[in-house]
């Protein structure tokens, strides 16, 4: 994702278990108060923030649109972003990700030709998030986003009474107020966070770039081939196809919007201290960075032997 990411993402949208519970707004009774008057502020501040009321009624009020009760607790208690990045530099990875190289290099190489980006990291980078846009999510982005607004206490609380109950399960009780102090701090910035991707959302959808009830993302809202977060696609994602739209399952656009983003970072092929940092903003691990300029070396080696016969 050309994106300045968020460290509350993980990497691997697909390591996460998919059977999450969804509770539509429509019997919420319980909470259904609470919900409304909680969905009824994030309108007013939308709107005072400059997204259009039609733009804002027309999703609020869509059939498509539900709380997704599970991404609550999913997001404060995320699964490990690093488990599992060897098999990306792997052979049959390695394999997968040249043949997909060599099957778009003429694409791929007039696209970036004007940039300082090797094609190889961007691949490397499609492919460890997204496995060359294979897993890309399941969740409709605006659900996941709004969801995500009620992790302020209160209204968390109230939707959820059990809520803190289900993140502290498998914590020592010991640690229990340590845990519960930290766990709610994270909710509120997560909150804030939600809501600055909310908002992105609806100005890429008023630009015309994607449907934000019909673009379905990862648990943690993460999009498209290149996995970017809203905010960072609204800054870094290009149109890559020339077609008007950034549209960031297709190819053309997954790979400017990827090379833009490590340019915007100062990425330097030949300067490897440079390289490293840039691939480094796009996700802040040391092992994701490891496993991208290793998987691109090996992509770039496999290419020439291929070229070579």
């Amino acid at each position: 994702m050309p994106l300045s990411r968020s460290r509350f993402r993980p990497t691997f949208a697909w390591i996460v278990p998919t059977l999450l519970f969804s509770i539509s707004l429509l019997h919420a009774a319980p909470a259904d108060s609470t919900m409304q008057a909680h969905f009824g502020s994030l309108q007013e501040r939308l709107l005072a923030d400059g997204i259009q009321q039609e733009t804002i009624d027309r999703h609020f009020t869509d059939d498509r649109f539900e709380v997704i009760h599970s991404l609550l607790k999913v997001n404060i208690r995320q699964p490990s972003g690093t488990a599992g990045y060897e098999r990306f530099v792997g052979d049959e990875s390695v394999h997968a990700a040249s043949d997909f190289y060599l099957a778009n290099r003429t694409t791929l190489d007039s696209l970036l030709k004007d940039n300082p980006v090797d094609p190889m990291v961007v691949i490397a980078i499609l492919q460890v998030e997204s496995s060359l846009g294979r897993y890309k999510g399941t969740y409709p982005l605006f659900n996941v986003f709004a969801s995500l607004t009620l992790l302020e206490a209160d209204p968390v609380t109230d939707v959820a009474p059990q809520f803190w109950d289900h993140v502290l399960d498998e914590i020592p009780e010991a640690e229990h107020n340590a845990a519960m102090n930290k766990a709610i701090k994270r909710a509120h910035s997560k909150s804030r966070w939600a809501y600055r991707q909310l908002k992105a959302l609806l100005l890429m959808e008023e630009r015309g770039h994607l449907d934000p009830l019909e673009t379905k993302g990862s648990w943690a809202g993460a999009y498209g081939m290149a996995q970017f977060i809203p905010t960072s696609a609204d800054a870094y994602a290009r149109d890559g196809d020339g077609d008007g739209r950034i549209n960031l399952d297709h190819l053309e656009d997954a790979a400017a919007s990827v090379a833009n983003y490590l340019k915007v970072h100062r990425y330097r092929k030949d300067n490897p201290a440079k390289r490293r940092k840039a691939v480094w903003h796009y996700n802040h691990s040391d092992e994701y960075v490891n496993c991208i300029l290793t998987l691109a070396d090996r992509i770039e080696e496999r290419v020439k032997e291929e070229d070579a016969r």
